[in-house]
């Protein structure tokens, strides 16, 4: 390279980083599309379940991690029993640049399909989805995730009837231990 070609492309090297620090400055973590959820790929979250019919000892291990490009979350869910790990759900996390909201999918171990749109809505992330269970049947479902600090969150699950809203579970997430 010619030392004219050196300086052209050291300058244009710097025009691009000024540029992107501007554009950074000026987008701010909330910007970020995703940032309402952000919180949950910190840690590996366990919530503990009421006992089975049967005495068992049963809670949910989450997993929240991000995707390479950043632009989506993956979740993967195992129920413990007994300390014995089966699948639960698979599913991630995006923004619909379309629908200007976070938009969701996951796919329970029997084969329901989940889908839904979250917003944010007085400090909680509000799930509206519906549920489509592998014989076709479907249920309309309003999830509440309620973050609290950095140690936990507590999920509220209510299914939508013509009478209104009923609360179906409300489970309390910890960090799970190591």
């Amino acid at each position: 390279m010619k030392p004219t070609q050196i300086s052209g492309t050291i300058a244009l090297i710097s025009v691009a980083t000024i540029a992107l620090v501007f554009v950074s400055a000026q987008s701010g973590p909330s910007a970020f599309p995703l940032s309402s959820i952000a919180f949950l790929t910190v840690h590996e979250w366990e919530a503990k379940l009421p006992d089975a019919p049967d005495g068992r000892k049963r809670k949910i291990h989450a997993q929240f991690t991000w995707t390479q490009s950043h632009q989506a979350v993956r979740v993967t869910n195992q129920m413990m029993t007994d300390g014995k790990a089966s699948p639960y759900i698979d599913g991630f996390y995006t923004w619909d640049p379309q629908q200007h909201v976070i938009v969701f999918w996951y796919v329970g171990a029997e084969g329901s399909l989940t889908k839904g749109t979250v917003k944010v809505e007085d400090g909680k992330l509000v799930h509206e989805f519906q549920q489509i269970e592998p014989d076709g049947k479907t249920g309309d479902f309003v999830a509440r995730v309620t973050p609290l600090g950095e140690q936990g969150w507590t999920n509220e699950i209510f299914e939508r009837k013509e009478s209104g809203l009923t609360q179906i579970a409300k489970v309390q997430y910890k960090v799970a231990a190591p």
